[in-house]
């Protein structure tokens, strides 16, 4: 079963058309399409090793002298 939700602002990148672009979602894949033109483009998968986050750490300041 194929979900499919409007974007709210979203312009198509294919013909500029404001909202007439869904989110669509069938079992893994996702994807995006404009109702207008039909123009659609595939979700690009996720990075298979995620970039780490920055480590955050410590800073004490002490008064000056």
């Amino acid at each position: 079963m194929i979900r499919k939700q409007f974007i709210a602002g979203a312009r198509c990148p294919h013909c500029n058309a404001e909202d007439k672009v869904r989110f669509c979602r069938e079992g893994e894949r996702e994807w995006i399409e404009c109702v207008a033109c039909g123009h659609a483009t595939d979700r690009p998968p996720e990075p298979e090793h995620p970039q780490p986050e920055p480590e955050l750490g410590i800073v004490r300041l002490q008064p000056g002298k």
